[in-house]
């Protein structure tokens, strides 16, 4: 049987277990310190699967891929993986120490507070998501050829803002590489949180990285907003806000954003996948343009970083990234519900990646009223 986790518990001989920083569907992320030689130390995340999924094989598949992945994207908007442990019937993630707080804590502080996040941090969060992104959609493997990873999983609550002003895409625990020996999802399960899944998904197809791109815009859009671009009553009217894209316009909600940045979202919201951007680079590319057109009295990660400080203060987070989040971004999908649908295959622009027939999906829960 497996050991119960707990401060003080030293894991893999050298990773001492401080306290849960946060926890999830999937796993708790522990803060946790490495000890080396001659008193050295230094703070990281201990991400532990949970135990009760932890002897289930396709779930455990994913934690070690989330850790194979992670270990192999090079970039500095995308968590580094240290390490990966199992030890005494547990599974752990060593991962780089975040200080700062997910980006869903930091919208739900600025509506407690009754204000709008300023566009300006908004964009500036964005260019670090697609950043992340890129890093993922770009990655070769070692004999040169192209390896792109699709997220699949982006929404606020996998967006940590560091209190340095940095943007940080964390969890690939969903994420489909296409160099990975075979695809651990079944039939009638869907992976990603609900409200962020793009058109194609839901219509049956498989994910994209115009899908990635597709949720980042949502996750911008509610970054503006406030609120989630589509959430319904129900998960049926969610499903079917989604299929139909029904995207609410943000310019009467902020006239204050500039027009070129409102359309940038936009695009990436279009329901026609060749609609959207070429890349996530080119999309980042496009919000920095449109950034160095204003005229901004102070850098961007100063201010961003004094938010994210006062963020966290003011949720009374202490050392936590974020608040807590029970969503297991799995869902089974009841067959006699919504009918199959399949995605059309053809070709991707260069080739890199096929749009072939996709999982069948099936959507959660219908009828069921939200709390």
């Amino acid at each position: 049987m497996a050991e119960e986790p707990r401060p003080g518990l030293i894991v893999g001989g050298r990773y001492e277990l401080v306290e849960v920083a946060g926890r999830g569907g999937m796993a708790d992320v522990w803060h946790g310190r490495v000890r080396g030689d001659w008193g050295f130390v230094r703070d990281v995340a201990i991400k532990q699967m949970h135990q009760n999924l932890a002897t289930q094989s396709p779930y455990v598949a994913m934690f070690v891929e989330e850790a194979r992945i992670g270990s192999m994207l090079q970039s500095p908007n995308v968590a580094e993986v240290h390490d990966f442990v199992h030890d005494r019937g547990n599974y752990y993630m060593v991962m780089e120490w975040i200080d700062g707080v997910d980006l869903g804590t930091w919208i739900r502080w600025h509506v407690a507070r009754n204000e709008q996040a300023r566009w300006e941090l908004v964009a500036a969060i964005g260019v670090g998501i697609l950043r992340g992104l890129a890093a993922a959609h770009e990655r070769t493997a070692p004999d040169g050829t192209a390896s792109p990873v699709v997220h699949r999983d982006v929404s606020p609550h996998n967006v940590l803002l560091t209190s340095r002003g940095m943007v940080k895409l964390v969890d690939f625990g969903l994420a489909l590489a296409m160099d990975r020996p075979q695809e651990t999802t079944e039939p009638g399960i869907v992976k990603g949180k609900m409200s962020y899944l793009a058109p194609e998904i839901v219509a049956g197809g498989r994910p994209l990285v115009e899908s990635d791109q597709f949720a980042c815009g949502s996750v911008l859009w509610e970054a503006l907003a406030g609120r989630k671009l589509f959430d319904g009553s129900t998960d049926y009217e969610t499903y079917t806000r989604l299929r139909d894209c029904m995207v609410q316009p943000l310019r009467p909600l902020r006239p204050d954003v500039p027009p070129p940045f409102l359309a940038i979202i936009q695009r990436a919201l279009s329901a026609n996948v060749d609609a959207r951007f070429p890349s996530t680079r080119e999309m980042a590319r496009q919000i920095g343009t449109t950034l160095k057109k204003v005229q901004l009295r102070k850098d961007l990660h100063t201010v961003l970083a004094r938010s994210v400080i006062d963020a966290r203060s003011g949720m009374g987070l202490g050392v936590r990234t974020g608040d807590p989040s029970s969503a297991t971004p799995l869902a089974e999908i009841p067959q006699e519900l919504t009918p199959r649908l399949e995605a059309t295959p053809r070709a991707d622009i260069g080739g890199t990646m096929q749009r072939v027939l996709g999982l069948r999906h099936r959507l959660p829960f219908f009828g069921r009223k939200r709390g």
